[in-house]
């Protein structure tokens, strides 16, 4: 099967400090990743920077980090997909035979690496990760940049929240609905009027989530779609 090359630039590109125009500087990373549609797609991310400014912070697209956990190559869909597998009781060969009937070459393996890595995520402090993160993000830039994934799995539903700087990691949640109160509470305390959060990269369209999400955060926060293949 021949590979399929997708390029993918900051959603802004104009520097977060001094509002200049970015200029490309060096692919942040090239990564082939399996997807839930059988496609295998080398992601490009082209890292730019701030010619005025020279301060060798890079940016990057949003898009291109929340298609796969750092370090792994299957889709973060993928990732999602083997833990809900998992709690059906399905056996490493029959999950390994089920992403083979979708075009998706995995091993026993891997499956065991993603699952573990999984149940690693869901046991995150996300509480100080996040809390760190801001205050970095608000003594480097003034300001509050995120990237928020939602996953659907067979009614499932899977919230990722990033630091759109540095593309961490802050927060790996599950929830069974979207009227969870759970996720109400997690969503106030972190998207609250009074934070300065200017920028969110998140899903295209939803008639729920993302709704959601701009009634909580300050009125003036700028949302970000990623963008398709």
């Amino acid at each position: 099967m021949s590979n399929v090359s997708k390029y993918y630039k900051p959603e802004i590109l104009n520097c977060a400090k001094c509002g200049t125009k970015l200029t490309y500087r060096h692919a942040v990373s090239n990564k082939l990743i399996y997807f839930t549609n059988g496609k295998r797609i080398q992601i490009h991310n082209l890292g730019y920077s701030c010619p005025k400014c020279n301060d060798n912070v890079v940016y990057f697209s949003q898009t291109a980090n929340k298609f796969s956990v750092k370090g792994y190559t299957y889709s973060t869909k993928i990732f999602c997909t083997i833990a809900k597998l998992k709690e059906k009781k399905k056996g490493r060969e029959e999950i390994c035979d089920y992403f083979y009937t979708k075009g998706i070459e995995i091993s026993d393996r891997n499956v065991d690496k993603l699952y573990n890595k999984y149940l690693e995520l869901l046991a995150l402090d996300y509480q100080e990760k996040i809390s760190t993160a801001y205050k970095v993000m608000l003594d480097s830039y003034g300001q509050i940049r995120l990237s928020i994934d939602l996953i659907t799995v067979s009614g499932s539903y899977f919230i990722i929240f990033y630091d759109y700087f540095t593309s961490e990691m802050l927060a790996f949640m599950r929830f069974e609905s979207l009227e969870d109160p759970e996720l109400l509470r997690f969503l106030s305390s972190y998207l609250r009027p009074d934070l300065n959060i200017t920028v969110i990269a998140t899903i295209r369209k939803d008639a729920v989530f993302v709704p959601m999400l701009k009634k909580l955060c300050p009125k003036n926060t700028k949302f970000i779609a990623y963008n398709k293949f």
